[in-house]
């Protein structure tokens, strides 16, 4: 497996966006539970990795949710010298730690616009995140 130690944040593109709420809320009610999923998928070439990081945010009391969103981003990065950080892992943990905090205020602006306080997601520990997901690969 090649490693680099350097890559070059050059673009954050917003590829989707999907926010829908109910007209009436009622945020106060205890039973209103949020469900946050997130999707990492990569592209490279010799010079470049794309990752796109994926958000679908649930929120309700119901069955059916009373807010969702659909977030998609890409971070577009360039490849740098020869190092010990490989690819892979900068793909599926560190790029998505660099574009997580703009899909979080993307919501939290789109919440606001919606008329409701602002929805801040908790931060994500995207190392916890890569070894989740290759348990669920192996089992």
């Amino acid at each position: 497996m090649s490693s680099f130690s350097s890559f070059t944040l050059t673009h954050i593109i917003l590829l989707e966006s999907n926010f829908q709420r109910q007209w009436t809320l009622n945020l106060s009610n205890p039973e209103f539970k949020s469900e946050i999923n997130i999707d990492i998928d990569d592209t490279r070439t010799n010079d470049s990795v794309s990752v796109t990081v994926s958000l679908n945010y649930t929120a309700g009391a119901m069955k059916t949710p009373e807010i969702s969103a659909v977030i998609k981003m890409v971070g577009v990065f360039i490849i740098g010298e020869n190092g010990d950080l490989s690819i892979d892992n900068f793909a599926k943990i560190n790029a998505p730690a660099i574009i997580f905090p703009f899909l979080r205020e993307h919501l939290a602006s789109l919440s606001i616009k919606a008329g409701i306080n602002p929805i801040l997601l908790p931060p994500v520990n995207f190392v916890k995140h890569q070894h989740q997901k290759n348990k669920e690969i192996t089992q």
